[in-house]
């Protein structure tokens, strides 16, 4: 999941399904099927990684992210809550 860290996710969702569109339409001008199929496969499999990070793991690891600070803070006022000394 950390292996493209120069361009944002974004840009590398629009990048790998141009590049899956224009290995589809050199698979329909030209005779060279092979390295045409090979690329487009593995332009399709970056293509999907890209959109599946883009719409379900980035909005996942921000919501884990906000439960866990959520988290922090009820700890605290639940410790704070334990050190208070009864009247």
């Amino acid at each position: 999941m950390d292996r493209f860290q120069v361009i944002s996710p974004k840009s590398q969702l629009w990048l790998f399904h141009v590049a899956l569109v224009l290995n589809i339409l050199g698979m329909v001008l030209t005779d060279m099927w092979l390295p045409m199929v090979v690329g487009t496969i593995v332009t399709t499999y970056l293509s999907v990684d890209a959109m599946i990070r883009v719409r379900y793991v980035f909005p996942l690891k921000k919501a884990i992210r906000e439960l866990e600070h959520e988290n922090a803070l009820l700890r605290q006022k639940i410790s704070d809550v334990q050190q208070t000394p009864p009247y």
